[in-house]
């Protein structure tokens, strides 16, 4: 089924730096293409611990680095989230606030955001260290949905899994997906049957404009990558790795700087890999 649908989708990136690096010129141009609206780019996963949030604020700060308008990454995990601890922000307003107030203008809405010192802006699920109530829909709706006027991109962090109501609300109005994938025998295994699960239900349009990226754990990882894209690849879809990075797996906040080449050139990739998408179709 997967091997059908990505016959006009263009074939898995290998892990090669070298092969990143020819390519980088070429995709990051695309990073700073107009937008016929804000640009919602969610990023999933089959199970926590896959390094979903790192993802999501790797992809969200290259973005931002790229255009000149604003861009925001939104916490949509209604637990202890980590993409604010990722990004280095906190905060005593959320998404939930922002969805029962009535802002008027920017300065209003910029009052209930947090933003780096790279000027990417971030939309916590709860204050920070408070275990929220569970999200869901129409919350989620009209909290980001007084965003979209004020982002060319939004960069959304799902909550581990894909069942839930609100993952599911999320990725049918998402205009590209970045599925995070741990780069194991058995977390490709995984997420095979998780992207069949999207081809049964009603995902198919937005599998050619998804994203796989290939998180590794550990420093040798040995044969466990090599096998885990192989296998993703091979049903069409473009499958990126992030190597290991000392930086990224000390659990910490980014510092964009302190990230190593290999790692900051395979999340340019995905984010430009994943933006060209969401440009070609999705809601609107």
């Amino acid at each position: 089924m997967l091997r059908r649908l990505g016959r006009g989708v263009r074939k898995g990136i290998g892990a090669s730096a070298a092969g990143q690096t020819r390519n980088l010129v070429h995709i990051t141009a695309q990073l700073g293409a107009p937008v016929p609206s804000c640009r919602r780019i969610a990023v999933t996963s089959i199970r926590g611990g896959a390094g979903k949030s790192t993802i999501a604020a790797l992809i969200a700060g290259v973005i931002r680095a790229h255009r000149e308008d604003r861009v925001v990454a939104i916490d949509a995990d209604p637990g202890l989230g980590s993409l604010s601890l990722r990004l280095g922000v906190g905060g005593a307003r959320s998404l939930r606030e922002l969805a029962t107030a009535r802002p008027r203008t920017w300065d209003e809405t910029a009052a209930y955001l947090a933003h780096t010192p790279e000027n990417l802006w971030v939309l916590p699920a709860t204050p920070q260290g408070v275990v929220g109530d569970e999200l869901d829909h129409e919350i989620f709706r009209a909290g980001a949905g007084k965003l979209s006027r004020y982002f060319s991109a939004s960069v959304i962090d799902c909550g581990a899994g894909l069942v839930s109501g609100l993952t599911q609300s999320i990725i049918a109005g998402a205009h590209a997906q970045v599925f995070v994938v741990p780069g194991t025998g058995d977390g490709a295994l995984s997420a095979r049957a998780a992207l069949e699960w999207f081809a049964r239900n009603g995902y198919r349009p937005l599998l050619t404009r998804t994203v796989i990226a290939l998180v590794t754990h550990t420093p040798n990882p040995d044969a466990d990558v090599d096998r885990a894209r192989q296998m993703l690849g091979s049903g069409g879809l473009p499958v990126i790795t992030i190597p290991y990075d000392r930086h990224l797996a000390a659990g910490i906040a980014i510092a964009p700087e302190r990230l190593g080449t290999p790692a900051r050139d395979a999340a340019t990739h995905i984010a430009a890999e994943a933006f060209v998408r969401s440009l070609s179709g999705g809601a609107v």
